[in-house]
């Protein structure tokens, strides 16, 4: 898990983490970079890191968390497909690191940061029973990154329009909910 206080030395340490693991997603493989390698990118020592971060997975957990922060900010305004579409676009906005994360067999971080930010977005919200929700944001988080993954092996033909239908078909919202929505409601 991270670590990271509210004080500005804190934080300021933890962007500079980030900010390196991003570069170097974009240069090697995600199995391939070391915590020397965050160390050297970042001008953040060991012992910063280690205070900050249990291991190179927290990191990227960050990452993710961050980027699905900011795309549940726009559910209320939008459809559900509205944001399923937006969803798609932030995340393959990011593709390359998206797809070397899910490209190292370590999707699992995705999905558990998309499902977790769900979760705290919506359970309180929720209509139906907490466990049925909490099925409904694993099925949605790891259908939408499984679609990703599938599209890109597949030459990314299709648009994102395209995309955002082939997961909501999959998964058959609206019989889900009966309100086009994961958690009902909205």
């Amino acid at each position: 898990m991270y670590h990271i206080k509210k004080d500005k030395r804190c934080v300021k340490s933890a962007d500079a983490i980030v900010a390196a693991i991003e570069q170097l997603l974009e240069q090697k493989g995600f199995m391939e970079i070391t915590v020397s390698d965050i160390q050297r990118a970042s001008g953040v020592g060991r012992s910063t890191f280690y205070r900050l971060f249990d291991t190179i997975d927290d990191v990227v957990t960050l990452v993710m968390d961050k980027t699905f922060e900011e795309i549940l900010c726009y559910y209320e305004r939008l459809s559900f497909k509205d944001f399923t579409v937006h969803w798609l676009e932030t995340i393959i906005a990011s593709s390359n690191r998206l797809m070397n994360i899910m490209g190292s067999g370590r999707s699992d971080l995705i999905v558990r940061s998309f499902r977790r930010n769900l979760q705290n977005a919506f359970v309180a919200e929720a209509e139906e029973s907490l466990k049925d929700a909490y099925y409904n944001f694993a099925a949605f988080a790891g259908t939408c990154t499984s679609v990703i993954a599938t599209w890109d092996e597949l030459g990314r033909k299709e648009s994102i329009e395209e995309l955002a239908d082939i997961i909501l078909m999959s998964l058959n919202i609206d019989q889900i909910t009966g309100s086009g929505s994961l958690a009902g409601g909205r």
